[in-house]
């Protein structure tokens, strides 16, 4: 495997401002941040996707950002505060990770929905491939 940035933090190899480590989970300040106080739960154990990573450590992950959420709100008087994940080509870092970041209004992030048409058919058939889907998992 190709040098991994987030390995190298987790392994003291790459600088960080480290607030929260365990067995499973390492939490540090984003080096990029959205906002000042944005925060990078990263599993320790390497995972390219979200879909990779087993159930304890993401039960951990989703504990930690919930803990660090409420610090960040009374720490940071925050308006706001957003969650995220990128999968595939949106992680530019190649190793699972969740955004935690402080959001205030007139910040500049935003969302920009698309400008995309789905007519109603398509919402059915989508909705039966999801249930069929998930039918087939739960086996």
């Amino acid at each position: 495997m190709k040098s991994c940035l987030f390995c190298n933090i987790i392994e003291k190899k790459e600088q960080a401002y480290i607030i929260y480590e365990n067995e499973r989970v390492c939490c540090f300040l984003d080096a990029d941040p959205i906002n000042k106080g944005h925060i990078l739960i990263v599993p320790k154990k390497h995972y390219a996707e979200f879909t990779e990573v087993d159930s304890h450590c993401l039960t951990e992950i989703i504990l930690i950002a919930q803990q660090m959420a409420r610090i960040m709100a009374k720490l940071l008087h925050v308006d706001g505060i957003t969650i995220m994940q990128n999968n595939g080509i949106f992680n530019d870092i190649g190793h699972y990770h969740m955004h935690i970041f402080p959001r205030f209004e007139g910040d500049g992030f935003s969302w920009i929905d698309p400008d995309i048409e789905i007519h109603e058919g398509e919402f059915e058939v989508m909705m039966g491939r999801f249930i069929e889907g998930l039918n087939e998992g739960l086996k």
